[in-house]
């Protein structure tokens, strides 16, 4: 697997840490994996950190990645904060994806370049979270 999906309970995060070169089906996978994380911590927060992350996707299928509305049962708290590097060679594939994403009516989600500023626009307004 490239990637590493891990809980940051003071910081109230599923943090997806990715790694290598990824095409559709595994960015499904990652997708798949963050989500259970965050059903089984009740948590709707997400840093995917694709700092090491190299695409192999068209602009045709950056085009029909995003699905308006869908929040995979997480509600209007899910917030997904994806974080690269400034230099990155994906830099404008990952733009292309949080453009097409905004053009949609997702708002939930964010592109960032620095993980600290991430983690904080990731822990406003969050919730209380529930007595287990």
């Amino acid at each position: 697997m490239a990637w590493n999906v891990e809980y940051l309970g003071e910081a109230g995060v599923v943090q997806v840490t990715a790694q290598g070169l990824h095409d559709r089906a595994m960015l499904r996978e990652l997708t798949r994996d963050a989500v259970v994380a965050g059903h089984a911590h009740r948590c709707p927060r997400f840093l995917i950190d694709h700092r090491l992350t190299r695409l192999a996707l068209g602009a045709a299928e950056i085009f029909d990645m995003p699905k308006r509305g869908e929040d995979a049962g997480f509600g209007p708290d899910l917030r997904i904060a994806i974080v690269i590097e400034p230099d990155s060679p994906a830099r404008a594939d990952f733009e292309f994806y949080a453009i097409q994403c905004g053009n949609l009516g997702i708002h939930f989600l964010r592109l960032f370049f620095d993980h600290a500023q991430a983690l904080e626009w990731l822990s406003r307004d969050r919730a209380p979270r529930p007595a287990a």
